[in-house]
């Protein structure tokens, strides 16, 4: 067999163990730009008010309390969440059994609050200290004193101006405005969107209702006593005329109910009764 046609097989056609294969560089970790916000030390603190608050009273860690005045809560209130109280102006007193909504304001906030376009928030726990920009308000004046009386409740986004009395079982709705030194009677409902004028009375057992204040604005009494009803047909057998229970057992009945509402209220806050800095 002729092998001169074979092409010899020399060590240099032969891969060697010594050849170098290319890699890629080795990466440079980047620089990582740090995003941590600014420390809050650097914002000034807002004066917190001397607070007295019932061991059964719930109220809500993300509600606001500012102030220099005191802030007292009754037995069995319930203050939901991003409510709002600023004591600048007055003493704030607040009944047993009461129900403040949630974004409601109580008060006026600092000048600095109410002309920003995004004011911080601040949260409410029995040790915290607030964080809200600082204000210096002009106390010089006779304070005005916001008293809410037993069994109020206060509807969401509704404003409690400084000076104003509510006295007891009467309802303030959503989106309600009770301007400065206002009195609202007691048993008394204002109705959605409605605003009381400065210094304005609203009457005991009065009803409240209609767009904003002045004209379009309607009110009328509440019923306390028994009412007729007109007789009706029952079964084929017309009936005498009736008597409508009073205004009086209606209304102690919703009293019974909002107590009811009250405590599942409080259950769903979550927050233990905040005179004692527990949860529950």
């Amino acid at each position: 067999m002729d092998t001169s046609l074979r092409t010899p097989y020399t060590q240099a056609s032969m891969p060697t163990a010594s050849s170098t294969h290319l890699k890629p560089p080795t990466a440079q970790p980047h620089p990582r730009r740090s995003h941590s916000p600014q420390s809050a030390s650097s914002s000034p603190s807002a004066p917190r008010p001397p607070l007295t608050i019932h061991p059964t009273a719930t109220v809500a860690e993300s509600a606001v309390m500012q102030g220099t005045y005191q802030i007292s809560i009754g037995a069995g209130t319930v203050i939901h969440p991003r409510a709002r109280m600023y004591s600048f102006e007055g003493p704030i007193i607040i009944g047993d059994g009461c129900t403040i909504a949630e974004k409601s304001i109580i008060g006026t906030p600092p000048p600095e609050t109410m002309n920003s376009s995004s004011p911080r928030s601040t949260t409410f726990t029995p040790t915290a200290s607030f964080t809200f920009a600082s204000t210096s308000m002009d106390q010089s004046t006779t304070p005005k004193t916001i008293r809410i009386s037993t069994a109020v409740s206060v509807g969401p986004l509704s404003s409690i101006l400084p000076g104003v009395q509510i006295h007891s079982a009467s309802t303030v709705d959503t989106l309600v405005t009770i301007n400065r030194n206002a009195d609202i009677g007691a048993h008394s409902k204002v109705c959605s969107g409605c605003e009381i004028p400065e210094n304005g009375v609203v009457s005991e057992w009065t009803v409240v209702w209609g767009a904003g204040a002045g004209f379009g604005q309607r009110r009328r009494k509440r019923a306390k006593g028994a009412m007729d009803v007109s007789p009706h047909v029952v079964g084929g057998v017309q009936r005498d005329q009736m008597k409508s229970p009073e205004g009086r057992v209606i209304e102690d009945a919703r009293l019974i109910v909002l107590s009811r509402e009250r405590e599942a209220l409080a259950r769903m806050v979550g927050v233990a009764p905040a005179g004692s800095g527990r949860r529950r």
